[in-house]
């Protein structure tokens, strides 16, 4: 197996942590989880091109692509879970905490819609359950998670309460990425306690109702993905041979560049003064660009590639 996860003796004691994230009886188990630094063929370590591509713009927490407790089998879904505080910290979800080793979700949102990739390997976050499609126990290796920094308010609030805009709306959008990458539909987001809600009790996500959010992300799987750019016929790499843009450059070429992402990019270059200067400003908008391009180097560097995905005109 390509990725795979050993356990190393901490110290003795009458109880061991259950390898299904459950918390066991002693907050300092025996066994503390090695995590193997080779993702297996079914974990997604595309998770950050799919979230880029549905345009949002995804912070890759360090060491993402090798974090977790072993191999995914094959993915089912997704599952969208309340962390319990709204000041719950990506980090914390990496980590874990001491009674339970992180990392604890693959993905993390924040309140203000910051969405984190904190791991592609197996996260400690459905415990024991059960769903129709999903083997009994078993949704860790198969359900993706995705750990909102929310308190849940309580299970009788009402859709939404105490969910700003920008988390839920972030919300819908990944989990529309991850259900359309991986050929499905909205049937299958769950939510933690559609799984676990008799076998441990949870009640997560708070405040969500699971059905008008499947909806919001059947309407956003219909749609296309926001950051896919606009098919375009392919341009002759040739044709830009002589073109190299990069910071300090100086000129009409720059200011060409810079009209030509302010027009046609305005999503995220839409204020990009047009001055005739490689400045910072620039650079991250032609950064922007090849992120959402896809295929081409993320540099900031505009060289015949770039400026042929960007159809430059050449003054």
């Amino acid at each position: 197996m390509a990725t795979s996860w050993r356990t190393t003796p901490r110290k003795r004691c009458s109880a061991t942590r259950n390898i299904l994230g459950c918390r066991s009886s002693c907050p300092r188990c025996c066994e503390v989880v090695v995590p193997q630094i080779r993702p297996g063929a079914q974990d997604p370590t595309w998770l950050a091109v799919v979230l880029r591509a549905e345009g949002l713009a995804p912070v890759e927490y360090p060491g993402w692509r090798s974090r977790g407790h072993g191999a995914f089998k094959d993915l089912r879904g997704v599952m969208v879970h309340h962390t319990g505080s709204d000041t719950a910290s990506a980090a914390s979800i990496a980590e874990g905490r001491p009674d339970l080793a992180g990392p604890l979700s693959q993905l993390h949102i924040a309140r203000d819609g910051t969405v984190t990739v904190v791991a592609a390997g197996v996260a400690w976050h459905a415990g024991v359950g059960m769903y129709p499609w999903v083997p009994a126990n078993m949704g860790n290796w198969h359900l993706i998670g995705i750990e909102c920094a929310n308190s849940g308010t309580s299970p009788s609030a009402p859709h939404r309460r105490n969910w700003p805009d920008a988390q839920y709306f972030a919300l819908v959008r990944c989990c529309a990425a991850i259900n359309r990458h991986l050929g499905q539909t909205s049937a299958r987001t769950i939510g933690h306690k559609e799984y676990a809600g008799h076998a441990q009790g949870k009640w997560d996500p708070g405040a969500i109702d699971m059905d008008v959010l499947r909806s919001d992300i059947a309407v956003t799987i219909a749609s296309a993905p926001a950051g896919t750019p606009t098919p375009r016929p392919p341009v002759p790499v040739g044709a830009y041979t002589g073109i190299l843009l990069y910071r300090g450059s100086a000129g009409p070429q720059v200011a060409e560049l810079q009209r030509r992402l302010r027009t046609a990019y305005a999503a995220y270059a839409g204020d990009l003064v047009v001055d005739g200067v490689y400045g910072p400003q620039t650079g991250r908008a032609v950064r922007e660009f090849q992120r959402r391009s896809g295929g081409l180097e993320v540099d900031g560097i505009v060289g015949p590639a770039t400026a042929a995905a960007l159809r430059l005109r050449i003054v």
